[in-house]
């Protein structure tokens, strides 16, 4: 069946219906020329769609909404988030050839408390002098490998994912607003995408980008970190053998070994430099975020936060320093019993993933608005994950074991 022509339209059309009625949003909201636009040209595109019966037009036009909207909602004025302003700061000094982690900020009192994988990801905004388009082309790779998804396993399902992606409101202000989320969900994303996508293939090539692209992910935020494990023990339980070349020889090894050694050696190469570079200030600086000076409890979307605003109870007053263990503790466990109750299945993997990665952030001192958008493609794609992985003319429900 071609995504292309079909006869069921469901996936399209409801992906345009959701941009449609988001877009348009309530009746005195604020919103730029380029909304209305949008608003009045989604019905003839509804139109063009179920008439025509192609779902690319859809997509595509699904793909501008989501670029074009963000582009028009841009103000360079406005500022939501110092991420990104520290993140350009950082990335200046070390142009410099000075120590990010060294380096005692002036565009805010705080201190980016990332590994330096951030330092990578925004150094061609840097040299653009506008970081803010590293995540607007971030979200464009996102819709791009929904429809990518979509044609992949001939379903037009990714294409209402894209729509909900695309036309959010809380997503569309997070790409714009000086964090860095949309950017980090979106090569979570692609990574794990590739990954399934290499096991489809039987690619050794591409199992390897993939690896090496969740090495990067790794040293870019730390909440990346719950879904490694599970992708490691989901591609054990697969058998699969890729065939990797090298020179004129020939070698099989196992997918896991293959997905968890490039992605370690990859994270290792980014992190270490700087870790030797100044261990002390290097460790400091990841640590900030259980500090209770630069986060305290105030508000955030986490379990203590609400607790504080309906009970008047500070956690910190109880748990002093223990707040942050008992919060990975937690995330741990999660992880643990995924491994045992299974990953053998895509599904299965990304939403114990996705379960961790919740845990972390609800039982965290601080859960900014803004960490939403790095797992919001992740879990839009569970619903497409298992299908994604079956080979060409592999019934539905089966996943052969690669050898």
């Amino acid at each position: 069946m071609n995504v292309g022509a079909r006869k069921q339209m469901s996936g399209a059309l409801l992906g345009l219906l959701i941009a449609f009625f988001a877009l348009a949003g309530p009746q005195n909201a604020y919103r730029p020329l380029m909304a209305y636009a949008l608003v009045l040209l989604i019905p003839l595109v509804i139109l063009l769609t179920g008439v025509t019966r192609y779902v690319w037009i859809a997509a595509a036009f699904l793909l501008f909404v989501g670029v074009a909207i963000r582009g028009a909602s841009y103000d360079s004025e406005y500022i939501g988030s110092d991420v990104l302003l520290l993140t350009d700061e950082a990335v200046g000094v070390l142009l410099d050839g000075n120590n990010p982690y060294e380096h005692d900020f002036t565009v805010s009192k705080n201190t980016p408390a990332y590994p330096p994988g951030y330092l990578l990801v925004y150094l061609p905004g840097h040299l653009l002098n506008e970081l803010r388009l590293t995540e607007i082309l971030s979200a464009g790779l996102v819709l791009m490998g929904f429809a990518w998804i979509a044609h992949l396993i001939k379903d037009d399902g990714p294409v209402a994912a894209m729509g909900l992606y695309a036309s959010a409101p809380p997503l569309l202000a997070l790409t714009i607003d000086g964090s860095n989320d949309t950017s980090m969900g979106a090569f979570l994303f692609v990574s794990l995408v590739l990954t399934f996508v290499a096991q489809r293939n039987s690619s050794g090539a591409i199992l390897l980008l993939s690896g090496a692209l969740m090495g990067v992910t790794l040293a870019f935020k730390q909440y990346a970190f719950p879904f490694w494990p599970l992708v490691i023990a989901y591609l054990f339980n697969q058998r699969w053998r890729p065939d990797l070349k090298l020179a004129s020889r020939s070698f099989r090894v196992p997918a896991w070994t293959v997905y968890g050694t490039t992605s370690t050696a990859v994270a290792a190469l980014i992190v270490l430099p700087f870790f030797f570079w100044s261990p002390r200030d290097f460790v400091h600086d990841l640590l900030l975020f259980s500090s209770t000076t630069v986060h305290p409890i105030v508000e955030g979307w986490n379990v203590w936060a609400f607790l504080l605003r309906w009970q008047g109870w500070n956690a910190d007053t109880w748990g002093k320093g223990l707040l942050p263990t008992l919060d990975v503790g937690l995330m741990v466990v999660v992880i643990l019993v995924g491994l045992m109750l299974g990953t053998r299945r895509p599904s299965y993997t990304l939403t114990w993933g996705v379960v961790a990665w919740f845990v972390l952030m609800f039982f965290a001192r601080w859960t900014t608005y803004a960490y939403f958008a790095g797992i919001a493609p992740v879990a839009m794609l569970i619903p497409f994950a298992d299908r994604l992985v079956q080979a060409p003319g592999e019934r539905p429900g089966e996943m052969a074991v690669k050898e």
